[in-house]
């Protein structure tokens, strides 16, 4: 689809739908631009969690299974409980699995579980990154059911041209951004190099073929997918049509020579002031042909006979003379262009298919079997393409249909750089983007013309399915719901996993205190960094306890006075520094005397210590 300038409620946000892809469907919501910046941000956060909780089931992993019970394993484990931070982890486990390379059990344990940290934290770096982009699906939205209009059938002459002034402004766009999207249309239109059939009467007789597909996915249809379109027409230099009707005011055109089809050309001083132009016309047999076929025939002649150009050409529909009447034409221009320019003798068949179910026409779609677009769709495309787009679109363009005109100020052309392939070329893409916009254009049409709205039923309310379609703005952003749901679930998944498993296992402990189960459960509890350290100050006296950090609390109390300091390393030996892990002796309870006002306290010697404060660690 083109981005057009979408009208505020004719989309409809936060709310899920499907959009189409090659690969199927896919279920969605759309945000805002800054809502959708707000739900990336919450997804790498997401997915960051995900990778702590994996983490956190890693490391249980490993404090359940050791594998050994040495203290060498256990230091990797001191490593691993306490290592909240991946990279942290992998670090340290890199230092531990290098230093004992000549260890096989201690190297193999330490590098799996330095890669496994490894691969969390590049995982957890990348995909907080890439994550939300991989989730985004698009840049589309549905359409609001209320806003989609597309006028009924034409009854009567009056009812033909309100509905004509209600889809002009859709042809016009469609011509309009042909330059624009020129390149990105290459893959889906094959316009051929005009061929050379032969000559009648001195003519050279030309043919210019072409093709052009979409499918449900381009039409922006959310349940169409298996939808496609292959166009494939043909044109061909008609110079037989030229009726002998013709006079010096007029040339006529006996379209197919049929005395009921003719096109007259006007030649007048009036009519010579104007640039070039086109008449598109359907076979009077095309409403059949449709039918039986599916191959439609339709014409196209030129009024372009003595317009002025301002350089010479050769091309069959501007081929030039010098201007020897004195008549007046725009810029005063030295040349003119021939009369009886040959007509394009054309056909076009549409072919439709949905999946491997080919039809005949448009119409046949409705009698497929697992057919997912809904009727009032259908309804649609058959009111809108069942006949060539290209004859509409030329008629409703108007002045505007050939290219050669977007060359021409106030009527004067350039011949030179004009010609029929050209035309062709800009009105074939024009088709290819006005059957591609097709439903997108149901939101912009204006109703209140006394047409009624096919896509509505008797009571003015939107018919079943009429928003199946989405409508694309560069202003949306378009997540799947299944990659959002899947995400949130692991997330979920894993932490009660996490708080299963820790649950379990204390569970099971307290039911059988001096199992194997016991021991694993209490590595969780005297692993942590605060238990270690708690241990450094554990009494060294037997039946002495800490009053201040018994070992079943995790964190001192608030009245702790303890003071933390380092020993003094031994001179000339070696030493990474020691914590002083002495406790203050108690103090006795106070002994008041009678007459006496002061207490006696006797204190123990201390073991020469340092403080951390004042005194660096000696370091070799």
């Amino acid at each position: 689809m083109v981005d057009i300038s979408l009208v505020d409620d004719s989309y409809v946000l936060h709310r899920s739908f499907f959009v189409p892809t090659k690969d199927g469907t896919i279920w969605a919501i759309t945000f805002t631009t800054y809502g959708g910046t707000i739900l990336t941000a919450g997804i790498s956060v997401i997915l960051t969690l995900v990778f702590v909780q994996l983490w956190d089931l890693i490391c249980f992993i490993a404090i359940v299974s050791p594998g050994a019970t040495t203290r060498r394993r256990h230091l990797a484990l001191v490593t691993l409980w306490n290592s909240n931070d991946s990279w942290f982890a992998f670090k340290e486990l890199a230092k531990y699995a290098l230093h004992y390379f000549g260890s096989q059990s201690d190297f193999v344990y330490g590098f799996i579980f330095c890669t496994l940290a490894f691969i969390i934290y590049g995982g957890s770096l990348s995909l907080g990154i890439v994550g939300p982009s991989l989730m985004q699906v698009g840049t589309v939205a549905p359409a609001r059911p209320s806003a989609v209009y597309y006028p009924s059938s034409a009854q009567d002459t009056a009812a033909a041209l309100a509905k004509y002034g209600i889809l002009s402004p859709a042809n016009l766009r469609a011509l309009g951004s042909v330059d624009a999207s020129i390149g990105t249309l290459a893959d889906s239109v094959n316009i051929g190099q005009p061929v050379l059939l032969g000559q009648v009467g001195g003519e050279n007789i030309y043919q210019y073929s072409y093709t052009y597909s979409l499918t449900g996915i381009d039409i922006g249809l959310q349940h169409g997918s298996d939808l496609a379109l292959n166009a494939t027409g043909s044109c061909t230099t008609e110079y037989g049509w030229i009726s002998k009707a013709s006079n010096a005011n007029v040339d006529v055109y006996q379209l197919w020579d049929d005395a009921s089809q003719e096109v007259a050309v006007p030649i007048n001083p009036y009519a010579l002031q104007d640039a070039p132009k086109a008449t598109f016309a359907f076979h009077p047999n095309a409403a059949n042909q449709s039918i039986e076929t599916g191959n439609i025939s339709f014409a196209i002649v030129a009024w372009s006979a003595h317009r002025a150009s301002i350089k010479q050409g050769g091309d069959p529909w501007y081929e030039t003379e010098v201007r020897t009447e004195n008549i007046s034409v725009p810029f005063d221009a030295a040349f003119w262009i021939k009369r009886s320019r040959p007509a394009l003798s054309c056909w076009q068949h549409d072919s439709w298919t949905y999946g491997s179910q080919n039809v005949t026409n448009i119409y046949g779609l409705r009698q497929l079997k697992g057919m997912k677009i809904k009727p009032v769709l259908l309804s649609v495309l058959e009111s809108a393409l069942n006949v060539p787009v290209i004859v509409n679109l030329g008629n409703g363009a108007g002045l505007s249909a050939l290219k050669s005109a977007s060359t021409s100020p106030n009527g004067a052309i350039n011949a030179e750089v004009s010609s029929i392939s050209e035309d062709l070329k800009r009105l074939i893409l024009g088709s290819f983007v006005l059957t591609r916009n097709v439903l997108l254009d149901t939101t912009t049409y204006q109703a209140g013309s006394g047409l009624d709205n096919i896509m509505q039923d008797d009571n003015g309310d939107p018919l079943d399915g009429a928003g199946d379609f989405v409508l694309s703005s560069p202003n949306f952003q378009t997540f799947s719901l299944v990659g959002i749901i899947v995400l949130c679930v692991v997330f979920v998944t894993l932490f009660i996993i996490n708080i299963l498993l820790h649950q379990f296992l204390r569970l099971y402990t307290g039911k059988k205190p001096n199992g194997k189960a016991a021991t694993k459960m209490m590595l969780f509890k005297v692993l942590p960094a605060a238990q270690l350290f708690r241990r450094v100050y554990e009494p060294k006296i037997e039946n002495q306890v800490d009053a201040q950090w018994p070992c079943t609390d995790d964190f001192p109390s608030k009245e702790d006075k303890t003071e933390f300091r380092l020993d003094k390393c031994p001179k000339g030996k070696p030493c990474n520094g020691h914590i002083n892990g002495e406790l203050p002796e108690p103090e006795p309870p106070a002994q008041i005397h009678e007459g006496e006002t002061t207490t006696e306290s006797s204190t123990g010697k201390e073991k020469p210590t340092v403080d951390v404060q004042q005194t660096p660690l000696v370091q070799d």
